[in-house]
């Protein structure tokens, strides 16, 4: 499989991001066991969906509910979201899909995640739409892991779809992990959730600070990554993204009051535009991104 290389120095590893490829929308005449890759015509209410093989799907996250519309036109029963922010269960109850939560990260995908992805595919109705935030990312390596997994598809096809679905290169762990995923000899059932607990505040903004120490290191120190974490600075800054996402959807961050939450929405866009630039391979655009990150931070803990 497509394995990127990165060399970690001062800004070599600000290294810019695969575009996604546009492709055509899937012929009618493919039969639906052949494993394919080709995007689904996008609607202005479900971005970046494509077809693996058979009736699995993976796209970004439904976010209203001309959204869930879409999917029930597709014929989508079951929802797996890998996305830190749990599907809305209530809504797509309405439209008879089942959702599943089971969240990655973007620095790799657990073994025991692979195989309850694998179960959830094996044991859900099809068809089946797996989906991230974004479409990218998380969900073309979270289905192709699943895929493999089940014997589904092999290696050489699981990197065509990510390629194709513009899983970004600077994303090693998401690529390694699918690459060192195997053929399991047996699927064990196991209990699936629609919500996986969220983190208290106080331990995603310990997990924030930790990210955001070693982007510090590496933006403005030139320092390399932690040995056992050596990723690219988009990594750390899109986990401080979405452990900001999952902030913003928090009962308990609601209770400190709208200014507070004002304020968390800009750090989650500063936590957005951080991960933006540093896929432009510019040195002072990222300080400029990272400061700005870690005045937002300021804001929110001035109120806590």
């Amino acid at each position: 499989m497509h394995r990127p290389n990165h060399t970690i120095n001062a800004l070599a590893i600000l290294i810019a991001a695969t575009p996604a490829l546009l492709l055509p929308a899937c012929s009618s005449t493919q039969q639906a066991s052949e494993p394919i890759s080709c995007q689904i015509q996008e609607t202005t209410s479900l971005k970046n969906v494509y077809r693996l093989a058979g009736k699995l799907y993976s796209g970004a996250e439904p976010t209203d509910r001309a959204a869930y519309e879409e999917l029930a036109s597709m014929g989508i029963r079951t929802l797996i979201s890998v996305d830190a922010i749990a599907p809305n269960a209530t809504l797509a109850g309405e439209y008879n899909i089942r959702v599943i939560h089971l969240p990655i990260g973007y620095a790799d995908i657990s073994d025991q995640r692979i195989k309850e992805l694998a179960f959830a595919i094996q044991s859900s109705l099809k068809p089946v739409y797996v989906h991230c935030h974004q479409g990218k990312h998380r969900g073309p390596a979270a289905i192709c892991a699943g895929a493999l997994a089940l014997g589904m598809i092999d290696h050489e096809q699981a990197d065509a779809f990510m390629t194709k679905a513009g899983t970004a290169e600077h994303y090693t762990g998401l690529w390694e992990s699918v690459e060192d995923t195997k053929k399991l000899s047996s699927i064990e059932p196991m209990l699936l959730s629609e919500q996986t607990p969220a983190r208290t505040i106080s331990k995603t903004m310990s997990k924030i600070a930790k990210q955001a120490t070693v982007l510090d290191d590496i933006v403005y120190h030139g320092k390399a990554a932690p040995i056992d974490q050596a990723q690219s600075p988009a990594v750390y800054a899109a986990q401080i993204h979405d452990l900001f996402r999952t902030l913003e959807t928090s009962d308990e961050a609601k209770e400190y009051g709208q200014e507070f939450m004002d304020n968390l929405e800009y750090a989650t866009q500063a936590a957005s535009d951080l991960e933006t630039v540093l896929g432009k391979n510019d040195a002072g655009l990222a300080m400029d991104a990272l400061d700005a990150l870690k005045n937002s931070c300021s804001r929110c803990h001035d109120k806590l």
